[in-house]
């Protein structure tokens, strides 16, 4: 008889971004996540970084399905972390 032998490997794979500005201050930190160093960025930028459609996070927005904030200037910024766990959830077939 002839013995099968398996070998199981796993892969981790971690991403990283470095996100620029121009006036070379820091994203805003989410306050509603628990972590603490979720970041907050324009709808636009968290389209790009995300993969996920501009409408999509507005609809996201307006189902308060992700966090969210209204800067005093008017500008409207989305925590990534949140953005990406709604991307998970909507994306996983149940």
């Amino acid at each position: 008889m002839k013995k099968t032998r398996r070998t199981e490997r796993t892969v981790e794979i971690h991403e990283f971004y470095a996100i620029r500005t121009a006036s070379g201050s820091l994203p805003a930190l989410c306050t509603e996540c628990s972590t603490g160093d979720a970041i907050m960025l324009p709808p636009d930028h968290a389209a790009l970084l995300s993969n996920v459609p501009t409408r999509m996070i507005y609809r996201l927005i307006e189902s308060d399905s992700i966090n969210y904030r209204e800067e005093p200037n008017g500008s409207l910024v989305v925590c990534v972390r949140s953005l990406v766990a709604a991307r998970d959830q909507l994306t996983t077939p149940e």
